[in-house]
């Protein structure tokens, strides 16, 4: 066209209704999708993902700070499990149907196992021999009573120990059989 022909960028503003790229396709700058995309085989991302409206990945959604699943929510790891909440009292809240039953928090350094719900005992099961047994039930109507399925065993010179300041002592030595009243001016009654 000679030395006054004008040149114009085809590609500044392409509106093609079918593009099929048979090869592989670089974009060096962003990419809007205004409808849905498909891909067909494995989508390889470098970069961090951003999705405002939610990831939906077969029966599991993540949207902000909520995961939801539609069926069992299941966490397989081939190696730890770890919980963190870096929050001062950062409590596990245990719910059902969006019930609060059950908590376990830290608080002053002590791990804590809470019932939620008024009356509601802590009851510890297990398997013994194939049967499933009640070994221990903490009841909460009763102050935190203790019901223990089975004995109590306390190895040599373990003591039981009774009242707010241990007066009254119970244990065996591995020869013998001790009753003691703590305080020297305490008595034993029979």
């Amino acid at each position: 066209a000679g030395s006054g022909a004008v040149m114009v960028d085809a590609f500044a503003s392409l509106s093609v209704v079918d593009l099929k790229v048979q090869d592989d396709l670089t974009v060096t700058d962003d990419v809007a999708i205004g409808g849905l995309a498909t891909v067909g085989g494995t989508l390889g991302v470098t970069g961090v993902v951003t999705a405002n409206a939610g990831v939906v990945v077969d029966e599991l959604t993540i949207d902000a700070d909520t995961i939801t699943a539609t069926d069992d929510f299941i966490i397989d790891a081939a190696g730890t499990i770890i919980l963190d909440g870096d929050a001062a009292g950062a409590t596990v809240h245990l719910k059902d149907g969006g019930v609060h039953w059950g908590s376990i928090f830290r608080s002053s350094g002590n791990f804590n196992i809470k019932s939620e719900a008024s009356d509601t005992d802590i009851v510890f099961f297990g398997n013994d021999g194939g049967s499933e047994i009640t070994a221990l039930t903490l009841d909460m109507s009763a102050a935190g009573k203790a019901t223990f399925n089975s004995h109590v065993a306390l190895g040599d010179s373990n003591q039981v120990q009774l009242g707010a300041d241990a007066d009254m002592i119970i244990y065996h030595d591995g020869t013998s059989n001790y009753v003691q009243a703590a305080k020297e001016d305490s008595d034993l009654i029979f």
